[in-house]
């Protein structure tokens, strides 16, 4: 029984990713079903905001560098949120935010959400809505991925 004892507690300091003291490195494959930043400077960053970059110049074709607010992958896919400027940084353009999907190895954007002066009712009210909708419309989009406003359950509309 004590051979038991000492054998369990020696496989959960392994599960807790530590043996005899020492760090154990986990995969790195036990993460790609959490959500991650990818690393600044990184090849996979670099394809999403090319895939994103990409997709802007079918509507605007002045070059631009992206200051980034929110970035999150999961399992092939990823939510941005970025502030477009010009490369020497004096004009700022409206911010993007957008859901992009990695399919034979490349990111694309898949659906782009609309600038607060295309939508109606107050931003909170929209934003839900339209969240609500992208999740709906996507069934696998992990919400680790989204914005805290893309997470939260729509507050109940009460009418009279």
């Amino acid at each position: 029984m004590a051979n038991l004892s000492i054998a369990l507690g020696f496989a959960v300091l392994l599960l807790a990713g530590h043996a005899g003291g020492a760090h154990v490195q986990r995969p790195r494959v036990a993460q790609a079903d959490s959500a991650y930043t990818p690393a600044r400077g990184g090849a996979e960053r670099k394809a999403i905001l090319d895939a994103v970059r990409a997709h802007r110049r079918r509507f605007d074709s002045r070059p631009v560098t992206f200051v980034v607010r929110h970035l999150r992958v999961q399992r092939g896919w990823a939510w941005l949120a970025v502030q477009p400027q010009s490369p020497d940084g004096r004009s700022r353009y409206e911010g993007e935010d957008a859901l992009l999907r990695r399919r034979s190895g490349r990111w694309a954007v898949v659906e782009v959400m609309p600038a607060f002066g295309e939508r109606e009712g107050t931003a909170l009210e929209e934003d839900c809505a339209w969240f609500q909708d992208l999740r709906r419309r996507f069934p696998a989009l992990p919400p680790a991925i989204l914005p805290a406003e893309g997470r939260r359950p729509c507050a109940a509309h009460h009418r009279h």
